[in-house]
């Protein structure tokens, strides 16, 4: 009787250890030839340019995942999601995040960042909580997703 509990402990570990690879191995496939944006290639992806976008999760006071903020040469954006529009202000921060002010703004009220990864002409967005040193946490966990308008670039599939 010992030996079947021994099969089956050692046959749940090896089900176990094949289920996280098999996870860690679909992480990887998302995040193959995703590189993350630095320096002038951060400043060049957003400057002068419209962003087209979702969000992961739903925005209940807008009632939508999408929108759209252009980014002008100055510093300013207009930003638009649902039926809000904004003006705000982007800033490229030590080199490897932009971050985000709506000044004026009731609804957003704090100074939001991220680290941006290209993908396929897709940028995905993470906040600070999500990354590590070596990159994202989990692939799956960006904030929002975009292409630049006119690109010609796409994402995966829409969340909505």
């Amino acid at each position: 009787m010992i030996k079947i509990k021994h099969i089956v402990a050692g046959l749940s570990l090896v089900l176990l250890a094949g289920a996280f690879n098999a996870h860690a191995n679909s992480n990887a496939n998302q995040s193959a030839g995703a590189v993350q944006m630095k320096g002038d290639d951060l400043r060049f992806v957003f400057n002068q340019t419209m962003m087209i976008g979702e969000y992961r999760e739903y925005r209940d006071i807008t009632r939508t995942y999408n929108y759209t903020e252009f980014h002008f040469k100055d510093g300013t954006t207009d930003y638009i999601e649902g039926r809000k529009s904004e003006d705000g202000r982007w800033k490229i921060i030590g080199d490897d995040k932009i971050c985000y002010k709506y000044p004026k703004s009731q609804y957003y009220t704090q100074t939001y960042c991220f680290f941006v990864f290209k993908s396929d002409g897709c940028y995905y967005k993470f906040a600070p909580r999500n990354m590590t040193l070596r990159g994202p946490r989990n692939w799956d966990r960006w904030s929002s997703r975009a292409i630049r308008k006119s690109s010609g670039g796409t994402c995966d599939e829409p969340v909505s």
